[in-house]
């Protein structure tokens, strides 16, 4: 068996949020869906500020009661809890498959989960009135290789829907963003009793024929011709920062109407993160 050390982010991203889904097994709680999200539950126990980031993402959106919307790497739902009891139809997508079924048990009546890829999405023309992608990008390793996704998600939308692709990490401000999370870290740690600890992630193992992105490292090695390889994937999750300037040059290249503007105010990250919105024409 091959081990992917330095293979494709990607795979190493799935399987980060796979690996934390498949420890949870009934219907998830916040601390659940922080967990596989990779967010803090502590921070994210404030009904406040859940309540602002929920206003806040519909305003950008433009979204209502009225509303379908579709999110775009959904993980196991925490934003879907948050925002699906505020519009008419939600449907959320990711690559990963345990997440989604983790997603599913919220029992969120107006909401689907489905699997799917952010880059091919099976949904026809002007289908939403809004899309999001949400701290997710911060995963990316540059905006390159979210460039697809965005303009994706900007074929879904109906004429003059928003697309929100929101909490991407600044890079002006990446001094000042590392400052805060070690002070939260700080404070935490100094106000609650330890987590409890959960169990250290494995590795997940992939026919190197059912991945095509792992097929193509296995080409390349010769092995394409062989019995199937079973390739063994490490998680991985890396943050990484953006330029605003670059969505801007984005919006200008796709020929659609474009804002950068910070992320909801009560965030302890605002200034230090920011939110693009782009508008369908």
């Amino acid at each position: 068996m091959a081990t992917m050390t330095d293979g494709d982010w990607q795979e190493k991203l799935e399987a980060f949020f796979e690996l934390r889904a498949r420890q949870v097994s009934e219907k998830p709680t916040l601390d659940d869906l922080c967990y596989i999200a990779g967010r803090n539950p502590r921070l994210w126990a404030n009904e406040n500020l859940l309540d602002d980031l929920r206003l806040n993402m519909l305003g950008l959106m433009k979204a209502g009661p009225g509303s379908s919307v579709l999110e775009v790497g959904c993980a196991a739902g925490f934003l879907a809890k948050v925002l699906a009891p505020s519009v008419g139809k939600y449907v959320g997508v990711d690559l990963a498959e345990a997440p989604l079924v983790v997603a599913r048990r919220l029992g969120l009546n107006n909401a689907s989960f489905e699997r799917a890829s952010g880059e091919s999405l099976q949904f026809p023309d002007r289908r939403f009135d809004a899309a999001y992608c949400y701290d997710v990008f911060s995963n990316f390793p540059s905006l390159a290789a979210g460039e697809p996704i965005i303009a994706e998600m900007l074929r879904v939308v109906k004429p003059h829907g928003r697309v929100l692709i929101g909490s991407i990490p600044d890079r002006e401000k990446a001094e000042e963003l590392q400052a805060i999370a070690k002070r939260l870290t700080a404070k935490f740690e100094q106000e609650f009793e330890p987590e409890a600890e959960r169990p250290q992630l494995g590795t997940i193992q992939k026919n190197a024929q059912k991945s095509s992105r792992v097929a193509k490292i296995a080409g390349l090695l010769g092995w394409s011709k062989s019995p199937p390889i079973s390739i063994e994937i490490k998680p991985e999750i890396i943050s990484y920062y953006f330029d605003r300037k670059d969505f801007l040059a984005l919006g200008h290249r796709l020929g659609v109407d474009t804002r950068i503007v910070d992320i909801h105010p009560l965030n302890p990250y605002f200034g230090t993160r920011f939110n693009a919105v782009f508008e369908s024409r």
